[in-house]
């Protein structure tokens, strides 16, 4: 019996180092595509400069996605979300504020990310190394044409 008791608590201390593992995991999973999603926009205040930006945006788009571009025009560009889990799709939006600096920003999705609930899905960790590196990549993208 003292056995089994052993057995049984021994069982529930692992669980709940795995927990405290993966939850820590993710936490800092989290934190890297904050951090990428921060690092993934350019600000231009000259029209030839911002629409050359643009461009180039609007090239690693559609590099980067698994979906073809469904609209674009000044203000956004966006693909089509994929039937597939696991693959990443990319948006970006050029807005500009009240002084005449535009912003582009880019954002990388992924099916299968989180569950309906917000939670992290069954493909989190695979989805999140997918973005954070086409989120990371982007400024080196537009400004490597500079």
């Amino acid at each position: 019996m003292n056995r089994k008791l052993l057995l049984a608590i021994a069982v529930a201390g692992l669980g709940a180092c795995s927990t405290a593992s993966r939850i820590a995991t993710l936490r800092d999973t989290e934190i890297q595509l904050e951090e990428a999603r921060a690092e993934a926009s350019v600000n231009c205040s000259a029209r030839a400069d911002c629409d050359r930006l643009w461009s180039l945006t609007k090239q690693y788009v559609s590099q980067r996605s698994v979906t073809p571009i469904r609209r674009a025009d000044d203000a956004a560009i966006e693909t089509a979300e994929p039937h597939v889990f696991g693959a990443v799709y990319i948006w970006a939006t050029r807005t500009t504020d009240s002084t005449g600096t535009s912003t582009i920003r880019l954002k990388g999705m992924c099916r299968g990310m989180y569950r309906a609930d917000g939670n992290p899905g069954w493909l989190y960790m695979n989805c999140a190394q997918q973005i954070r590196a086409v989120e990371a990549d982007f400024r080196a993208y537009v400004g490597a044409a500079s």
